[in-house]
């Protein structure tokens, strides 16, 4: 156990975020976000303990995707110690435009994006335990042409 705490933000009501410290707060997370409408089927989550970076924002972030319809998932990492954007690349998806939707915002995710709930789980959790640090678990691959 950490003395970390990370936010988490998936709907509006949010205005501190869901706080996570442990990895039961992370399945929490994951659960919640799966009976959440599609419109909130994306999680925002800064580790609170990692400084800022010089505009005052977090110097990271992770994303976490859920499609409860389809038991499946994504995982977008940015900032951090090399300030890149990447994703774990998974299935390629059957749908023929892939995104989500954060707080009823569209984005658009890689065609090849989508991974278990399992390793959604896995990387919230590594993320509370390792104080915000992209996790270790995975193959990151660079996210194509920029964030969207």
């Amino acid at each position: 156990m950490t003395d970390t705490s990370v936010s988490a933000y998936y709907t509006h009501d949010h205005d501190k975020g869901v706080i996570l410290r442990t990895a039961e707060d992370a399945d929490e997370l994951v659960d919640a976000l799966l009976q959440q409408p599609f419109a909130n089927s994306v999680a925002a989550l800064y580790a609170d303990m990692r400084p800022k970076a010089s505009s005052g924002y977090p110097d990271h972030e992770l994303r976490i995707a859920v499609d409860a319809e389809a038991k499946v998932g994504g995982i977008r990492y940015a900032g951090g110690e090399t300030d890149d954007v990447t994703y774990v690349p998974g299935k390629t998806s059957a749908r023929e435009e892939m995104f989500y939707l954060y707080m009823g915002h569209d984005e658009g995710w890689p065609q090849d994006s989508e991974v278990s709930i399992v390793q959604v789980r896995q990387a919230v959790r590594e993320f509370v335990e390792g104080n915000g640090a992209r996790p270790t678990s995975f193959v990151w691959r660079e996210w194509p042409g920029g964030v969207s």
